[in-house]
């Protein structure tokens, strides 16, 4: 589990929205506020929303995906009318250019808002900082506009940014306290980092450009603020709540996922609030989100918002996201239609889910989130999807109805993407050598998804590696950093001076075991389940000492989370114990795995596959503990000094046995991770139970899809946390 102690739910010093010129941080303050805002029966909901990816010397890429994704939410989650929503971006009628910002600002926010309205302004592009002697640090953060021009003058440089001052400005002027900022940028470190971009374009010695100063005295002029009162104010936001994608000193990355490119906060925002209906408790909500971001990308969201919560307390009562008429959660929403055919929008589909096609979604009624009719994938694109109707009421397939998934179809030739770090040197030596590989792709950094990157250990890299392993490799080996190049995987580094084309043959069993965690990975429903089981980790005997919890969301039941248990550490030399509740009326088949940051797995339960098939069946009602007292021969001891683990509870109405004497054949043996010379025959066999158990009768048969049915199968992850 990503460290996130308490105080940064509570408090931030120089964080990004301070930096922005606005103010320090209120977490408390932002989720009532901007759930509440969002939902309210207001008389009208604007939003402009703003992604900048043509820039002349640094483009980026998910700047456009990001309006779309929160076009699709607000739309399609609550209820903006599309002709309310305006877009500039490099493909819309405006651009991004510092007119086309501003002008949209003042022509569809300031002049439109009345007081209950609410209000939404997304930004996602390049951010920068200029100077501003009105700040403690003598800095302002800056968005940058496609058309940026650079002057030199004397010893600095003038450029045409939008300050955080003139942001301030124009929320002053929007006639509603409902006013929410979505901010997806950063100031520093722009370029590259491993797969992903970083949205920020670095200047040494920047002012604001003599425009921009005459546009901000216009605004103080017309709001009639003196200098100082707008110093005194801006120890403030001045209206509603705004959120930034990262603290100050991180990145804002945009980052390549399962066929598409996106900000990774906005992407991983808008997908957890698609998935979320009824309460959802703002500690916990804000958690998973970062846990996400801090995790994969390093960036820990920070908020705040103009007047103070009352809500918000240790016990995580206080409701990020209220919704008066909630809506059921959902995938995916269909948004055109014609005879049979639709085509979908995934936004609410998890970046591990490599869900394709023959998958299968149910069109569910939106007041009660009964099926009405069922919908196959013909084709996946990223975000985007094609289907056909194939049960169910035929008017109920229209734009804008909400989707579930039932049937999840997953390639059987899912593979490895591994990206090629600069620093290897002959690249088309090494993707060579990774073609050699079944079941590998070698991707060129920034083409494509990554799930890991081989490369050497530069010295930038050493401080960065402290934190997610044991021992620092040595400068200049080789081995394995995630996508963001912010971690590494454990175990995977040689000595210095090994060649590329050694290391990859030297880590073949490493790149098999990961490619079998990627596939468990991709069976895990939480929100999709139709299963009813709840999944408790803890010290042995002690179930209210909880150290993580998962649990089925369309079970019913809400599992809460405490901000205690969230920014936990297990300490080395604890035993723990996996309880699984079997919640609903019928038996179930389990197996329990620990799946380690390098891939490594152990097997929890069933160990005996010579007991006849009911030995891991759990009955109605019951609770299994793993492991148990006089039934199992070992402790389940956490090893430190520190790291991470997962433990993965898979839970089947049909049994699992051959499912899991695949995954028994690649799990460690002392400790050590074991070669296996053929790794379709492993994945074929983790596969194959669970297509067998998929209902028959709605699902095309595909030789080359596996397909994975909710209602018979739960699979549920809970991430541990190694420290002291």
């Amino acid at each position: 589990m990503t460290n996130i102690k308490r105080r940064q739910f509570l408090q931030f010093s120089g964080s990004a929205i301070a930096a922005m010129g606005l103010s320090q941080l209120d977490l408390l303050n932002m989720g009532d506020h901007y759930g509440k805002v969002l939902a309210q029966n207001t008389p009208r909901k604007l939003a402009l929303l703003v992604g900048a990816n043509a820039y002349p010397n640094a483009p980026l890429y998910g700047c456009i995906t990001d309006t779309e994704l929160q076009y699709h939410l607000l739309v399609n989650r609550f209820g903006f009318n599309p002709k309310d929503i305006l877009i500039v971006s490099d493909n819309a009628a405006i651009k991004p250019t510092r007119q086309g910002i501003l002008q949209a600002f003042e022509d569809h926010l300031i002049k439109q808002a009345k007081a209950g309205d609410v209000v939404v302004f997304h930004y996602s592009g390049h951010g920068s900082r200029v100077q501003d002697s009105d700040t403690t640090d003598g800095l302002n953060s800056t968005f940058v506009p496609i058309d940026r021009t650079a002057k030199k003058v004397g010893n600095k440089t003038e450029v045409s940014d939008i300050m955080g001052r003139t942001l301030f400005l124009l929320m002053s002027a929007i006639q509603t306290d409902n006013f929410t900022a979505v901010l997806d940028s950063c100031h520093s470190g722009g370029g590259k980092r491993g797969n992903s971009r970083i949205r920020a374009i670095t200047g040494s010695n920047d002012i604001p450009s003599p425009i921009e100063l005459e546009y901000q005295k216009q605004w103080l002029a017309k709001l009639r603020i003196s200098p100082e009162e707008f110093q005194r104010r801006r120890q403030a936001v001045a209206k509603g709540s705004v959120i930034a994608a990262s603290s100050a000193a991180q990145f804002a990355t945009d980052a390549s996922f399962n066929g598409f490119s996106a900000g990774a906060f906005t992407y991983y925002m808008t997908k957890y609030l698609w998935q979320q209906t009824g309460n959802t408790y703002l500690t916990s909500a804000i958690a998973n989100i970062a846990l996400r971001t801090t995790r994969d990308h390093d960036q820990d969201p920070e908020v705040e918002c103009k007047k103070t919560c009352k809500a918000g307390d240790d016990d995580n009562k206080a409701l990020f996201y209220y919704l008066p008429s909630p809506l059921p959660t959902a995938e995916a929403v269909v948004t055109k239609v014609e005879e049979q055919q639709a085509e979908l929008w995934l936004g609410g589909i998890d970046a591990e889910n490599a869900l394709g096609k023959d998958s299968i979604f149910a069109i569910v009624d939106k007041k009660d989130g009964k099926s009405l009719a069922t919908l196959r994938v013909d084709k996946r694109d990223g975000l985007k999807a094609k289907g056909t109707l194939i049960d169910g009421d035929a008017n109920a397939l229209k734009e804008g109805a909400l989707l579930q998934e039932e049937v999840r179809g997953i390639p059987k030739d899912l593979s490895l993407n591994i990206g090629i770090d600069p620093s290897l040197g002959n690249v088309a030596n090494v993707q060579k050598a990774l073609q050699g590989i079944s079941r590998l792709k070698p991707v060129e950094l920034g083409t494509g998804e990554v799930d890991f990157i081989l490369g050497k250990v530069a010295d930038s890299d050493r401080p960065k590696l402290q934190r997610s392993l044991t021992r620092v490799p040595e400068l200049s080996s080789i081995g394995l950093f995630t996508a963001s190049k912010e971690r590494a995987i454990d175990e995977s580094f040689g000595n210095a001076g090994e060649s590329p084309e050694d290391a990859v043959k030297r880590l073949q069993s490493k790149f098999k075991l990961l490619l079998a965690s990627k596939v468990l990975q991709s069976l895990l429903n939480p929100r999709s389940s139709k299963l009813n089981v709840q999944v408790n980790i803890h010290p042995v005997g002690r179930a209210a000492a909880s150290v993580g919890r998962s649990g089925t969301s369309r079970s019913g039941i809400a599992v809460e989370t405490k901000v205690a248990q969230l920014s936990q550490k297990v300490k080395p030399g604890t035993n723990l114990q996996v309880s699984i509740v079997n919640s609903e009326k019928q038996d179930l088949y389990v197996g329990v795995l620990a799946i380690g940051s390098g891939g490594d797995m152990t097997l929890l339960y069933p160990l005996d596959f010579s007991a006849a098939e009911d030995a891991s069946l759990l009955k109605a009602g019951d609770t299994l503990q793993v492991p148990k007292k006089g039934r199992d021969r070992f402790d389940f001891e956490v090893q430190g000094p520190t790291g991470t683990f997962d433990v993965l509870v898979l839970a089947s109405v049909k049994p699992l046995r051959d499912a899991l004497k695949g995954l028994k054949k690649i799990q460690a043996r002392s400790g050590e991770p074991r070669s296996v010379a053929d790794p379709e025959e492993t994945i074929d066999g983790l596969l194959g139970d669970l297509t067998g158990a998929t209902r028959t009768g709605i699902v095309v048969k595909n030789n080359n899809v596996s397909t994975v049915d909710m209602d018979t199968l739960a699979a549920l992850s809970v991430r541990i946390d190694v420290g002291l």
